[in-house]
């Protein structure tokens, strides 16, 4: 969780430096939705609090590790030293690996008996990530195509 919070500051924080912002209405809402995609929500199925949480925080991590690719918002013709770009390519490199640990843990042997229940709180995630990404995405000016199939 410590890498994921550091990796998501240095997204947020090359953003920042290498954006201008314009005042948006719409901000107060989007900000708003994205602090409630963070609150822990029920598992049912897994009765154990902390293996409940373990597997709510794990899910989430994995559909923002999975869900929110920076590097693939770079221009083709982007200079590859730029960098800007090698710091989004990092930050895409290093969610790959935290998502082999999700996916270690998610499917582990303590989870075996919830494989169901893990599945359909992963994809309720996936699901919930994609819609805010991409309405983050529509909100300054890049579209996305429909992909929920994926």
């Amino acid at each position: 969780m410590n890498a994921q919070f550091y990796r998501e500051t240095e997204i947020v924080s090359l953003l920042m430096r290498a954006t201008t912002w314009v005042p948006d209405l719409a901000l107060c809402y989007m900000a708003t939705s994205w602090e409630t995609a963070w609150f822990p929500t029920p598992i049912k199925g897994i009765s154990e609090s902390l293996l409940a949480q373990a597997v709510h925080l794990t899910t989430l991590a994995h559909a923002v590790h999975a869900g929110i690719r920076p590097a693939a918002l770079l221009p083709i013709e982007a200079n590859a030293n730029d960098p800007f770009a090698v710091a989004l390519r990092r930050i895409e490199f290093e969610s790959g690996r935290l998502l082999q640990a999700q996916i270690m843990f998610l499917k582990g042997p303590d989870l075996v008996p919830f494989r169901d229940v893990v599945g359909a709180a992963l994809e309720r995630r996936h699901t919930e990530l994609r819609k805010l990404w991409s309405d983050a995405l529509e909100s300054v000016g890049i579209a996305v195509a429909n992909n929920a199939g994926a």
